[in-house]
């Protein structure tokens, strides 16, 4: 009950807003106590027609009377609907939804009836509203088009059928004047974008388009927000934040006049959705949400009103629900007697057991959120952060749930993270965001603060056994490199152990009090590249052993073997043992192992087969366990998942082995094969998917095989941890096995090390959990599981809990153990929405306080703007309602990189679309292939099914039927691919429109998207444009980001044409990435030197360098890594930026905490400025120094006018100054002595 009270005090009184809500109805209406007149926030997409106005509320759509009072439903298909529009005569309304899968544009009648469906793309189309004569639609959307960040503007029939392009390039947001002539329209859009008063190159600007002439001109230059224009007569309205207030409000345009007037003045919060209608006598209104209102704006009159709407019925959506949450568990420990499992699933701490029982909720809060797990060593506490007291801090609480949850720590600063207990269970470590690393003592209740990161960074840390040391690894005041420190709880000193020469981390004491192990990247050895010169360096981490104390010695040194001889023992000796205690010893430790079965242990191997295995195959680990009467036991792992053996066989006279493997929440894997020795080979067979893949492994070792050291060999552990630090780092020792990533070292109950391998980024290699143990004189590297990125180990040292992807399972932390899977089923949890929302909305403002890079957060009244916008949450009825008011407040930050990320939302069903990679037109009834996309000539991957040799399909040819089902051709041509997408299908095509004896019949296998073709295509034609247009002097390439796709296209494009006089290097429209240092690296390498060669052409140096001018081309679309491409080409003098400014996106991110249900807010965590010690950049973008609008007038067939300018300028440069390499000299003459002054 306290929750649920300090949920709704940070909001409102429910009940106050209820009777705020029956104080507003009209006098005369008759409302139930179940109606309620919501905050105008979730009124959301509204429009208005002769009599009504709808919009959506609950994420259905609904209609209510100009005049306001009751609404009515009128369309609920699962899912969120979307831009609800009248027609012009108001009879119908037009809107995007999810009736069939996917979310399409449908018609509804406006008093309700069956809805139509017009639309069957896969693309998400965007509805702006109809034409003016009713007829038509117009939606913009992606997909049909060269790139996927621009968005073209379509008509398509009310009654369905195919798309036709407005004859603008790009664009979004279209509305066609009255009279058919002029189309409004914004080049691209940012109207979901969650930042306000943003005045970089994305803003956007209203373009008028005539559609009778082609001619244009832009209607508004205001650098910062214009968008969704809208007609009444010959005046054209629209948003803009130009005004004094620099909130969104609507203005009017004169196109004749050219004049711009602000006609609303609202300066609190923006105008949002504005939509136009004729109003009752054709003198127009507009219709808008602002604040907690819907608005009505008289044209006419200049006035506005509001518009109370009263919603009846029931709230299911708000009511208490049960969830499966096991798809929700993120971080996670296990109990000291490996018995049960503690995960935080959301928000919630849950217990769960590790094979009998039921998983146990031991929270049950649905407004706090509880993260970070960990379980005591003595098994009575569970320690977690909760944000109960509305910020996080440190709890603990009985593991059986009973007694009082204890409130550790009080005003703590910010997000905390990885708590870590002491092997006593007396004190807990624990870190921050900002880098502190915090001691806790359960006893006296003390928090004292070890150690602080100077870069920021949250510390793990490793315990001694006897508790009074941690270790851990951070950068130091000057080097980002990491050493290993640590920290005696007794002294309350800090030593560095390791020098910062080489970094060094994941430092882990061993159980005895003699070792510590850790990571550190010292291993050298280049890969390099086969198209350049250039090398890196990966998988430099090696793993190292370094004694604590100078009378610790090395478990490696030499041995010499000797002959010995039995001496002769006195009586007292035979009887008593000899005087050194070592005569008798357990007669356990004597005791021969169990003979090796032949079959039980750990097989790994490959297997290769159909899809979802990969082309090159996939490794995998089979774990063994072979019982007396034949029966196998164990498990299957795989990168793609795995299970336990539900049951097994084997055959000792044959070899055979047949197993069954389950695998949580997946189907069945059948199993079987032959034993050979240390071989194995079979196949493994998912009878529901109808897929057989064949598998070969080795035995790699033997159950029980986990080190050459036993519990009872391992020797007794000291008491009280000693280091010497002095000469600590001399003391390492390297130790043998292959170099890699590692990570998560921890040591086993034997003394065994075991470690996550990882490959190095781009290797694609699987990660494992592998174990080496020093006393192993065989020195080998053994597998614990395969596909397993983490694990967490016991208190005692004998079991670990493995995660691969959501599936959680208990094995023995040994090598040749298999694991059983944590029980999950029965992990529903109940919601209350409202304070779940309660907390994700206070969760979303924290993470913007605590990691936003300036800690001033742009001077914004942070807390100001919570508690506005927290007055809006007990109106919500809906996830989605939540997240657009949380996406409303983080845009008050004025700042690129505020993003919002749905979380737990209504979501409707999903069918894939066939596609052929082709553009349809409709001709003579029927639709024909109007282009058939590929890439250039040597784009061997960039081929589409009607590209293939021996597809008998050309562009003009007519697609009659799919399957044997005539096309419709009342509908759009994807309405018959509906489902079909990676199909093999039949389609029958003909170079006429009749479907006669002349057809003909042609097999392909349908894509699932077509966006690789059409981006291909786009880039070819452009590439061969500027071959043409410069006569070969200039090459062509295009980087779409600056991620590792556009990484890649840079280097595929790079090295065929780094030969030619100039290039043209198009960045527009560029999405961003990583920061493109190694992009400018490349394309400015300077030539430094020639070989003469003897036979053949000299050798220029280097050989992977471009010489010449160059041009880049920008744009508003460019931003983030996108703005910092351009800002180092003109900062390496490389050559002119062509286009229009770039985004102004450059703040960085590096990651913060997720929302508990699943969605999340991204905080930029990083900004640019300049060397000289100048912000910049971020909010404005890099301006071009030869500007180029993207006038559509010169655009309509084909046009760039942007391109072309870069195409005069590069031709320029390579007249007035190419790159002229130097005349090989003569041979040299050393016939006297030395050589010419000249040549030294």
């Amino acid at each position: 009950m306290q929750t649920i009270l300090r949920s709704l005090s940070r909001t409102r009184n429910a009940a106050c807003a209820l009777l705020a809500t029956l104080a507003a109805v009209a006098p005369g209406a008759t409302v139930s106590l179940a109606d309620v007149q919501p905050h105008a926030t979730m009124l959301r997409f509204p429009d208005v027609g002769t009599t009504h106005i709808t919009f959506v509320y609950a994420n259905d759509i609904w209609v209510v009377s100009r005049d306001g009072g009751l609404a009515k439903p009128l369309a609920s298909p699962p899912g969120m609907e979307m831009f609800p529009k009248f027609s012009p005569d108001g009879t119908q309304i037009a809107f995007v939804g999810n009736y069939d899968g996917n979310s399409d544009i449908y018609v509804v009648p406006m008093h309700g009836g069956i809805p139509t469906r017009v639309t069957h793309h896969p693309g998400a189309e965007t509805l702006n509203g109809w034409t003016p004569d009713g007829e038509s639609l117009i939606f913009h959307m992606s997909g049909l088009g060269g790139l996927t960040r621009q968005t073209q503007l379509f008509t398509v029939p009310a009654t369905g059928g195919n798309f036709e392009q407005l004859p603008v390039p790009y664009g979004a947001v279209g509305a066609i004047s009255p009279d058919g002539q002029w189309l409004a329209y914004t080049p691209h859009t940012r109207d979901f974008r969650t930042w306000k008063r943003h005045r970089g190159g994305m803003a956007t600007d209203i373009w008028l388009f005539n559609l009778n002439d082609n001619t244009s001109r832009r209607a508004t230059e205001w650098e910062g927000t214009d968008t969704i224009p809208m007609w009444h007569g010959d005046t054209l309205y629209y948003l803009s934040d130009g005004g004094p207030e620099h909130r969104l409000n609507i203005w009017s345009y004169n196109p004749r006049s050219g004049q711009r007037r602000q006609l609303t003045r609202f300066s609190e919060f923006d105008v949002k959705w504005p939509s136009i209608g004729p109003g009752p006598r054709g003198t127009g209104e507009i219709v808008f949400q602002y604040g907690k209102d819907l608005y009505l704006y008289d044209i006419r009159a200049g006035t506005s009103r509001i518009v109370e709407v009263i919603i009846p019925g029931a709230r299911p959506t708000i009511r208490e629900r049960a969830v499966d949450v096991r798809s929700s568990i993120t971080n996670s420990d296990i109990s000291p007697s490996a018995r049960r499992v503690v995960v935080e699933a959301r928000g919630d701490i849950w217990t769960l057991p590790a094979e009998h029982g039921s998983p146990r909720n031991m929270t049950r809060t649905s407004g706090v959120a509880e993260r970070n797990p960990a379980w005591s060593p003595d098994g009575r506490w569970i320690a977690y952060f909760s944000d109960e007291t509305g910020e996080y801090e440190l709890y603990i609480m009985q593991s059986d749930g009973r007694g009082e949850v204890k409130q550790l720590t009080s005003d703590s600063d910010g997000f905390l993270f990885a708590p870590n207990w002491s092997p006593n269970s007396e004190v807990i470590a624990f870190t921050d965001k900002a880098g502190n690393l915090f001691l806790h003592t359960i006893e006296s209740g003390e928090t004292i603060l070890a150690d602080r990161d100077p870069w920021g960074s949250p510390q793990s840390v490793n315990w001694s056994h006897d508790s009074n040391w941690i270790t851990w690894a951070r950068g130091g005041e000057d080097t980002q490199n990491s050493s290993v420190y640590v920290y005696n709880l007794e002294s309350g000193e800090k030593h560095r152990l390791t020098d910062p020469m080489f970094s060094s981390q994941n430092p882990v004491f061993d159980r005895k009090g003699d070792f510590l192990y850790f990571s550190s990247n010292r291993r050298f050895s280049p890969m390099y590249g086969e198209l350049d010169t250039s090398f890196i360096y990966g998988a430099t981490e090696v793993l190292l052993v370094a004694p604590l104390r100078e009378d610790v010695k090395s478990p490696w040194l030499p041995k010499s073997d000797e002959e010995e001889w039995k001496k002769e023992e006195t009586k007292k000796d035979d009887e008593n043992g000899d005087e050194n205690g070592e005569g008798n010893g357990d007669e356990a430790d004597d005791a021969p192992p169990a003979p090796d079965d032949g079959v039980s242990g750990t097989w790994e191997g490959t297997l290769t087969g159909p899809e979802p295995v990969p082309p090159g195959g996939m490794p995998f680990t089979l774990n063994l366990n072979l019982a007396d009467d034949g029966s196998l036991t164990g498990a299957l792992n795989t990168a793609l998942g795995g299970g336990p053996l539900t049951s097994g066989t084997y055959d000792k006279a044959s070899g055979r082995i047949a197993f069954t493997v389950t695998i949580p929440g997946g189907p069945a894997v059948m199993g079987a094969g032959t034993i050979t020795g240390s071989d194995v080979a079979g196949t493994l067979t998912v009878a529901e998917l109808g897929v057989t893949a064949s598998f070969t492994a080795k035995r790699t070792a033997v159950a029980g095989d986990g080190a050459g050291a036993t519990p009872a060999t391992i020797a007794k552990a000291r008491e009280t941890v000693e280091i010497d630090v002095e000469g600590f780092e001399r003391r390492a020792m390297l130790i043998p096995v292959p170099n890699g990533n590692f990570g998560s070292l921890s040591v086993n109950d034997r003394g065994d090390l075991l470690y996550v391998r990882r490959g190095f980024r781009g290797s694609n290699e699987t990660p494992s959990i592998r174990l080496f143990s020093i006393n192993d004189e065989k020195k080998e590297e053994k597998t614990v599981a395969t596909g397993a990125g983490s694990y967490t180990m016991t208190a005692d040292g004998k079991k670990i809990l493995v995660r691969q992807g959501s599936n959680l399972s208990i094995q023995d932390a040994s090598a040749g153990a298999s694991g059983k899977p944590v029980v999950t089923a029965g992990m529903t949890a109940m919601i209350d929405p409202r304070e779940e929302w309660t907390q994700l909305f206070h969760d979303a403002w924290r993470i913007m306080r605590d990691y936003f890079y300036d800690p001033n957060l742009h001077m914004v009244d942070w807390p100001a703007v919570r508690d506005t916008y927290a007055t809006m949450l007990v109106d919500c009825v809906t996830r989605e309602d939540v997240g657009y008011v949380i996406a409303e407040m983080i845009s008050e930050l004025n700042v690129g990189h505020a993003y919002y990320r749905e979380g737990d939302v209504e979501r409707g069903p999903r069918v894939t679309v066939g596609m052929l990679g082709a553009d349809y037109e409709l001709h003579d009834g029927a639709y024909r292939f109007a282009r058939i996309y590929e890439g250039a000539e040597w784009d061997a991957d960039a081929r589409g099914p009607l590209s293939e040799p021996g597809v008998d399909v050309n562009e003009g040819d007519y697609l009659l039927a799919v399957n044997g089902a005539p096309v419709d051709t009342s509908k759009d041509p994807w309405a018959a691919f509906q489902g079909m997408a990676g199909r093999t299908v039949t389609i029958t095509v003909s170079d006429t429109p009749e479907w006669n004896d002349e057809a003909r019949d042609v097999v392909v296998t349908l894509l699932s998207n077509e966006v690789n073709l059409r981006y291909r295509a786009w880039i070819e034609a452009n590439r061969q444009y500027v071959y043409e247009q410069t006569d070969g002097k200039a090459g062509y390439i295009y980087v779409p980001n600056t991620g590792v796709d556009g990484q890649n296209d840079l280097i595929r494009q790079f090295y065929g044409q780094r030969h030619m006089p100039g290039l043209v290097i198009d960045e527009r429209w560029n999405g961003g990435g990583q920061i493109p240092t190694r992009f400018i690296e490349l394309l400015n390498r300077p030539r430094v030197n020639y070989w003469a060669r003897r036979d053949g052409k000299d050798w220029a140096w280097p050989p992977d360098s471009h010489q010449g001018p160059k041009v880049m081309l920008i744009n508003g679309l460019a931003g983030s890594g996108g703005d910092a491409f351009p800002f180092y080409f003109r900062q390496a003098g490389l050559g002119k930026l062509v286009g229009t400014r770039t985004w102004g996106g450059l703040v960085g991110i590096s990651g913060n905490p997720s929302l508990i249900d699943g969605g999340s807010i991204v905080a930029p965590t990083f900004g640019f400025y300049y060397t000289d010690g100048r912000w910049g950049i971020e909010g404005h973008g890099v301006d071009p120094d030869i500007e180029v609008i993207d006038d559509p007038a010169l655009m309509v067939d084909g046009g760039d006018p942007q391109l072309d300018a870069a195409i005069e300028q590069i031709l320029k440069e390579i007249s007035e100054r190419p790159y002229i390499p130097p005349q090989r000299p003569a041979y040299p003459d050393r016939r006297g002595m030395g050589i010419p002054e000249e040549e030294r």
